[in-house]
């Protein structure tokens, strides 16, 4: 049965004297215990005498008041809870964040190769609150601990360094480091900040007001971010990093709170062009907000949702985001990438060499696809995107559009084949509404189609082996401009031109080049079309089942 420590300073000076130290050898005599009147004076040794007198199994508590301490070296399966507060003594030697030296030689709890222990307790610190190396089944559990604020290069509130199973739930961890005072750089200090663990749990948590990151991951694995409110921070809210060995994967970011930080709400970024890591990550349900910005000016981050970079295995559900001033989620070389039903004021932006990307019913202000972009296959179902933005270029074996909710123009000049089905397209673009500049192979079946200022579809003489089926058209100038598209097919579609300009065409084709006319309705304004097909220059057209209509088409008929 474990044994219960519940003793409180004053037990303790009546039942021994110690004189130890971190790493020195106890010593107990039976002198009578020094008077101490003081609360400023130094109460290390004699915390660390209770610690070093425990056994496994062991709780240590300490009685409601406050304690000062410089550093407290944790003992095997020894717990520690108190119900005061622990207020560090400022280190005699001043020590400073830099890349080379991450952890401080003053935490206030520190632990190597312990296992089997909790830890709660209320502190400011001027070193991390806890550092752990190499340490096993450890929770952190009701902790509350302030930094120093005022430091330019501080550590973090908590470090953990090649340590496994721990759980971290419902700890605050503020002012870490000074708050960061320009969009242009950033001041050093993480609220948590793991190196090389695995099956960790961070949950319930508040991580805010910290120089830089909330929460930091290099080279872990098997970690759970849930139900954390993480804000105020000088750098992302969560920021995964990785190593040489590829150990990460295992992600689940899911149903926390992001919101007022200066970048990213979620940033997991892969720098190793030559490897795509398999993260196997969820990010659901969070909400975020406000991310991106210091003092009303933007910096040069602050993706939303997520930035994602050099991923595969990544899906990405059911999130909120507003106000963020970056993209809300940003994807560069990753492949096997699922963005699913989440709703955004903010972009979505796809760059660089993509593999497989799904983005299906989401609702984005936009989605913008850069001109170095080479993907196999990027897939869009059942989206509300408010507006397009494809560049010239692009080279994308093939691109699906499917039964979204669209706005703008879609300028497609591209390598590859694509899939335009099902889709409700708007647009007051003077660009018009489909313009197919250049495409290796091309689908258009069963979409609505509206322009109110220029043509609804150009087919350029570039655009090869394109088939438009079964789709409602309705513009006010053109419905369908053919510039010699090599074998194009127009097939069993409704096309409706403007009704007050009577000298409006549904249709003109320049130079047909063996054009396929099959099965199409056209109308040119409340009276029956006696001319809804122009064509000019010379070519080959076969025209088969073609037919006029004297009433206007609605997109219900």
């Amino acid at each position: 049965m474990n044994r219960l420590l519940a003793v409180t300073l004053f037990s303790l000076l009546i039942v021994l004297n110690i004189h130890t130290g971190l790493g020195q050898e106890k010593e107990e005599t039976t002198g009578a215990p020094a008077k101490r009147t003081k609360i400023e004076e130094d109460d290390t040794k004699y915390i660390q005498a209770l610690l070093d007198k425990a056994q496994p199994g062991d709780t240590v508590k300490l009685a409601k008041r406050v304690y000062n301490v410089r550093s407290l070296q944790l003992r095997n399966g020894v717990s520690i809870h108190t119900a005061g507060t622990l207020k560090q003594i400022r280190p005699d030697t001043a020590e400073n964040f830099t890349m080379g030296k991450q952890y401080s030689q003053y935490p206030l709890f520190y632990g190597e190769k312990v296992k089997g222990l909790s830890l709660r307790f209320i502190a400011s610190t001027y070193g991390e609150a806890i550092r752990l190396d190499n340490a096993e089944d450890i929770i952190i559990q009701d902790v509350t601990s302030f930094g120093d604020s005022t430091k330019l290069y501080s550590f973090s509130g908590i470090y953990l360094f090649r340590s496994k199973n721990v759980k971290i739930e419902n700890v605050e961890l503020a002012y870490y480091g000074m708050g960061r005072k320009s969009p242009n750089y950033y001041q050093r200090g993480t609220g948590i900040r793991l190196q090389t663990c695995n099956d960790v749990a961070i949950s319930e948590s508040r991580i805010h007001h910290n120089g830089e990151n909330g929460i930091f991951l290099h080279s872990c694995a098997n970690v759970v971010l849930n139900r954390n409110k993480i804000s105020h921070n000088g750098m992302s809210g969560i920021q995964v990093a990785f190593g040489s060995i590829g150990l990460e994967n295992k992600y689940r970011i899911t149903d926390n709170l992001i919101f007022a930080n200066a970048a990213d709400a979620i940033d997991i970024n892969n720098p190793d062009m030559s490897r795509q890591i398999d993260l196997a990550a969820v990010i659901e349900r969070n909400t975020s907000y406000d991310n991106g910005w210091v003092k009303g000016e933007k910096t040069r981050d602050g993706s939303g949702i997520a930035t994602l970079v050099g991923l595969k295995n990544v899906i990405v559900r059911n999130n909120k985001s507003s106000r963020s001033n970056r993209p809300a989620v940003y994807l560069r070389d990753c492949d096997s990438v699922q963005v699913f039903n989440n709703n955004a004021d903010n972009f979505a932006e796809i760059v660089g060499s993509q593999g497989q990307i799904h983005l299906y019913k989401n609702t984005f202000a936009g989605l913008r696809l850069l001109s170095d972009l080479k993907a196999k296959k990027l897939m869009l179902d059942s989206n509300n995107i408010r507006y397009l933005a494809i560049p010239n270029g692009i080279m994308v074996d093939s691109l699906v559009f499917m039964a979204n909710d669209l706005k703008g123009n879609i300028n497609v000049r591209m390598n590859g084949q694509l899939i335009f089905k099902d889709n409700v397209l708007s647009s007051s673009s003077p660009r018009g509404g489909i313009t197919l500049w250049k495409v290796n192979g091309a689908v258009l079946s069963g979409n609505q189609i509206s322009t109110n200022k220029s043509d609804a579809l150009y087919v350029h003489n570039e655009a090869m082996n394109v088939v438009i089926e079964a789709n409602k058209i309705q513009s006010t100038a053109v419905c369908i401009k053919d510039a010699g598209s090599q074998q194009l097919k127009i097939i069993k579609n409704t096309l409706a031109s403007d009704t007050a300009n009577r000298s409006t065409l549904a249709l003109i084709s320049t130079n047909p080049r063996n054009l396929t006319l099959r099965n199409n309705t056209y109308f040119l304004g409340e009276k029956e079309a006696e001319n809804p097909i122009g064509f000019e220059g010379e070519g080959t057209v076969f025209i088969e089942g073609e037919s006029h209509k004297s009433f206007a088409p609605s997109r219900n008929n």
